[in-house]
């Protein structure tokens, strides 16, 4: 093959893997390709469902990839280059404060989406005293949510409840719909499925406690040398989360498609994620130092551990400061 051909040959290949679009000046520009690791399609993603149902990652010329990686993996996926961003910015907090060269760049929501469902027959918190309730790991943020929680309405999680171990969202459902505990840590839609089923909601337990979660991370290494394509992503995230805020009507027929529920079931879940959608995509001080001594317990010897060190919101600061466009 000659050179001319190897060249035409090559480039035919690029196109063939590029999907061409139009920019806002009428230009045919050809998406990037990206992948962001997922760790479930959870509605905690929600501003990145509406991004994609809007077109707001066309705009930037953005193909997403999305494919579903337990939260390790994802982390291994991410400093190898196999993904380039990942949606398991909590978890990554933890790897960057121990050291790693990387940083959650957005979050999603900066309440703990978290409902207490109960059995019908327990109609306060203080009627889970001696029952059983399921978190889906001990030191995580289910159970750091519900002991809090517990606490400031009058329960002692050590002594006055049990909570129990149990895993995924799924499994906790079904423990509690077969009877074997009396309450479990459910996220939207299950909060709202299971008051449909008659299961009482005793606590939002963002009212409780803030902490960010929901979030995305990077390298450091992209942070630095490719700038602007973590500029067109978080711009894409930005819009879907203030369309989210203020375009209710539409987000749930979003909620309604995205995840194939009824219209009713839409509405109630959307009543319970806009509870925790963070304003602007980035975290408080006081919900990073919630992260933070929680890391701090389970890692110890690690000392203070400076923000900076796990999360940048530089990029996002400059599109709201911006604006939308």
């Amino acid at each position: 093959m000659t050179f001319i051909k190897r060249i035409v040959t090559m480039t035919l290949l690029v196109l063939a893997f590029s999907q061409p679009s139009i920019n806002g000046h009428g230009d045919v520009v050809y998406a990037e390709r990206i992948r962001l690791g997922l760790p479930s399609r959870s509605m905690g993603y929600l501003p990145l469902f509406v991004a994609l149902r809007r077109g707001f990652f066309k705009d930037e010329s953005i193909e997403l990839d999305l494919p579903l990686m337990l939260p390790n993996i994802a982390h291994n996926a991410l400093l190898s280059g196999e993904i380039d961003y990942h949606g398991v910015a909590d978890s990554a907090l933890r790897l960057a404060a121990k050291g790693a060269p990387i940083k959650s760049i957005f979050f999603g929501t900066t309440l703990p989406n978290y409902f207490v469902m109960a059995k019908p027959q327990i109609k306060t918190v203080a009627d889970l005293k001696g029952k059983y309730i399921g978190v889906s790991r001990f030191g995580g943020t289910t159970d750091l949510a519900a002991r809090v929680a517990l606490r400031k309405n009058g329960l002692d999680p050590q002594k006055d409840v049990v909570l129990i171990m149990i895993g995924l969202a799924g499994t906790r459902n079904a423990a509690l719909t077969a009877g074997s505990i009396d309450a479990t840590i459910a996220n939207p839609p299950d909060n709202a499925v299971l008051k449909q089923k008659g299961y009482r909601e005793l606590l939002f337990l963002g009212d409780a406690i803030e902490f960010p979660s929901n979030g995305f991370a990077t390298t450091d290494r992209r942070l630095s040398e490719n700038r602007e394509q973590v500029k067109r992503l978080l711009r894409a995230l930005y819009r879907g989360l203030q369309f989210s805020r203020e375009h209710p009507a539409e987000t749930i027929k979003i909620i309604e498609s995205e995840y194939n529920i009824d219209a009713v079931l839409a509405r109630e879940s959307y009543a319970s994620l806009v509870k925790s959608l963070s304003k602007d995509g980035t975290a408080s001080d006081a919900g990073l130092r919630v992260h933070a001594k929680l890391i701090q317990s389970s890692e110890k010897g690690l000392g203070e551990i400076p923000f900076s060190k796990m999360v940048d919101f530089r990029i996002l600061e400059e599109i709201r400061r911006e604006g939308i466009r």
